[in-house]
């Protein structure tokens, strides 16, 4: 296993929860349809990524009951299924957000430890 392999691990699974959670803060926001999502959440620093990578996600999301989707008509193509997020999904996304939370304050106090001892 490369040097390197488990560091490589933990940042897909860290980017796994947090893509998840950026999603559903969007769609709690308003409706989205799949491109014009990821367009938005290429402007977050730290979510940079490939458009395919989104759809599964959306995918699961929505067999998890947590987001819901719809195809309506464009003026600009072949129709567009937009995505919405669920009553079970605003749940959801309360607890994600109170744990989110919670996680960055754990983070934060050990960063600030970390530098008490370095400083």
């Amino acid at each position: 296993m490369p040097k390197n392999q488990p560091l490589t691990n933990w940042k897909t699974q860290v980017r796994k929860g947090f893509l998840d959670l950026c999603i559903l803060n969007h769609l709690g926001a308003k409706e989205f349809y799949g491109y014009d999502l990821v367009q938005q959440l290429k402007k977050g620093e730290g979510t940079t990524m490939r458009e395919g990578i989104i759809y599964p996600v959306l995918a699961r999301l929505q067999e998890d009951g947590l987001v819901t989707s719809v195809k309506r008509p464009s003026n600009s193509g072949p129709p567009r299924k937009y995505y919405q997020i669920t009553k079970d999904g605003r749940a959801a996304l309360n607890e994600m957000n109170a744990h989110w939370r919670d996680m960055a304050i754990a983070m934060d106090a050990s960063i600030a430890l970390k530098k008490e001892k370095t400083g």
